[in-house]
């Protein structure tokens, strides 16, 4: 426990400059890529780490593409952050010419590639890097420019609610398991709990910026249903890599946060949520103009 608080503390101090820099400033200023070149080391990181789980990290002909995607897409967000339509092009058409390369590299390497783990690492590769490019989008949130800076939050608190409060509701209230062949200390009791307590903690939080800020005024409805299901969805996130871990047999993604695993294990609940909070705050926005 003494481990994890201490990284837990020198990774707050680490990020912080970044998230606090994290404005849309200008092309033409240098801080203007500090925080998605933050979002980029974080998201190479967490491919590989998937793909270490898998067994390709080293296997160059299908890893290479999806590393130089991790590093491009949650920076391209930010540069091309006043044009999302023509993003969002750019995103389909790469995803489609991945998918025609890895068909090739599977026929001219019959034999030799496993098309099962190449799919999975597909699948699960442009989860990791779609959803950290979506908190960059989350940050620059054009419709309501001054929200971003509450919005690209969201993700981590209502994650990282619903997980302590799963804990501890499970711990004092959990009787039935949930899914015991993939995660078994996940409780039925302790899921509806962490659901609770994300709903609250999100009306808690527009709250909190209408109080302290007044720059944008809280649509609570929206808060409502996009805490109950970001913790809905952070849950199954945190369930699904749990359960490639088991596939694999590992225990963690990686050591690279002492105490705590890898940082895919540290943001597999938060990324599952970003693209939500994306598609809810599109149609029906989390915080409007006062």
């Amino acid at each position: 426990m003494k481990v994890r608080i201490i990284t837990s503390i020198v990774a707050i101090i680490g990020i912080f400059p970044f998230f606090w820099l994290s404005d849309a400033v200008g092309l033409d200023h240098p801080l203007h890529y500090v925080f998605p070149l933050l979002i980029c080391a974080i998201a190479v990181v967490c491919t590989w780490e998937l793909l270490h789980c898998i067994g390709l990290e080293k296997n160059y002909f299908v890893a290479t593409p999806l590393y130089l995607a991790a590093l491009c897409f949650p920076m391209l967000a930010r540069v091309m952050y006043q044009h999302n339509d023509a993003y969002i092009k750019v995103a389909i058409l790469t995803v489609l010419a991945l998918i025609i390369y890895l068909f090739g590299v599977i026929v001219f390497r019959f034999g030799k590639e496993d098309s099962g783990k190449i799919a999975l690492m597909f699948m699960t590769s442009l989860y990791v890097i779609g959803s950290f490019s979506a908190i960059v989008i989350l940050r620059d949130s054009i419709a309501l420019p001054e929200a971003g800076r509450y919005l690209f939050l969201m993700p981590f608190i209502f994650s990282w609610t619903t997980d302590t409060f799963a804990y501890f509701t499970g711990r004092l209230f959990g009787k039935h398991k949930l899914i015991p062949q993939v995660s078994p200390k996940k409780t039925v009791e302790g899921s509806i709990g962490g659901m609770v307590f994300c709903v609250a903690t999100a009306c808690l939080y527009g709250l909190i910026v209408k109080s302290a800020f007044g720059d944008v005024a809280p649509n609570y409805i929206a808060l409502i249903v996009g805490g109950l299901l970001a913790s809905v969805v952070s849950q199954i996130g945190d369930l699904v890599m749990s359960a490639i871990k088991r596939q694999y047999g590992i225990k963690d993604f990686g050591i690279f946060l002492p105490g705590h695993g890898g940082l895919l294990d540290r943001f597999d609940s938060s990324i599952a949520v970003t693209v939500l909070l994306v598609i809810i705050n599109t149609y029906y926005p989390f915080f409007t103009a006062v």
